[in-house]
């Protein structure tokens, strides 16, 4: 349960931190069709690298992700 736990905070945090730390070095221009690591494309790609490595903690840390993103879109970092 820990470790589920863990997929979800740390998801939640390297989303939250990553979205930020693009903003700052693209100067503002992660947004649109040319934002990294945001929204459903992420999401797929996580989902696949869960299916890969048969860990099912990656779809949990798919919950991290999607408050992560809501979280820097609310901020405008998206």
């Amino acid at each position: 349960m820990l470790e589920i736990i863990l997929y979800a905070v740390g998801f939640f945090i390297c989303t939250i931190f990553l979205q930020w730390l693009l903003h700052k070095v693209r100067k503002n221009h992660n947004q649109g069709s040319s934002a990294i690591w945001v929204g459903t494309g992420a999401i797929i790609v996580i989902c696949v690298i869960g299916l890969m490595t048969k860990n099912i903690n990656y779809f949990v840390a798919i919950l991290g992700f999607i408050i992560g993103d809501e979280v820097g879109k609310q901020a405008g970092w998206q």
